[in-house]
């Protein structure tokens, strides 16, 4: 099967996808910014402003997607952080196309940006020990979200975004230093 192109189109229905398939209400979505970084390699970033919505919990959102061929970085982090607070979001979710760097998923959890990862969908599947490899389901997708997190040993492990698992990403919206419209502690429900 050929994997379609991860254009910034492509990018942004993904997105949206996957924060609905996690349980998010998601609306009034507009693109914010976009910057192609590099060619011939299509690397771009994609901002897009949204409303959030789970129960009583709303929040206005940058969801940011990076797409790299590199690690994402502390920086990266940091900078969507920044630009979250440019655009006055109350929280900022980062999806990147490469893996994390520990040091990326430490200043995350610091501040408060969840961090999503872009998967090629039968890479992650064959890993997953959910079936054997090279057998996969009909129902899935090109690409896929997963979360992340450190094991003991420091080490980022993979986690498929499942359906109706908001709090793995509403969870991550607590932080060291909150976003301005965000009070430190906030509960999610």
């Amino acid at each position: 099967m050929e994997l379609p192109q991860l254009t910034p189109a492509y990018v942004e229905i993904l997105m949206v996808r996957e924060l609905r398939k996690a349980g998010l209400e998601v609306s009034e979505v507009q693109t914010h910014r976009r910057a192609d970084l590099t060619e011939p390699a299509r690397v771009f970033v994609l901002e897009l402003l949204a409303w959030l919505r789970q129960a009583d919990w709303r929040r206005r959102a940058l969801v940011v997607c990076r797409r790299q061929e590199t690690l994402l970085t502390e920086a990266a982090v940091e900078s969507a952080r920044d630009r979250c607070q440019r655009a006055q979001a109350q929280v900022g979710i980062l999806f990147s196309t490469a893996d994390l760097e520990p040091s990326a998923l430490i200043a995350a959890r610091r501040s408060g940006v969840a961090v999503l990862r872009i998967a090629e969908a039968r890479a992650a599947f064959d890993a997953s020990g959910w079936g054997p490899a090279g057998h996969y389901p009909p129902w899935l997708p090109a690409y896929i979200a997963q979360t992340a997190t450190l094991d003991p040993a420091g080490q980022i492990q993979y986690h498929w975004l499942e359906g109706g698992h908001w709090n793995r990403i509403v969870d991550q919206f607590q932080s060291e230093t909150p976003l301005p419209g965000r009070e430190q502690g906030e509960q999610h429900g």
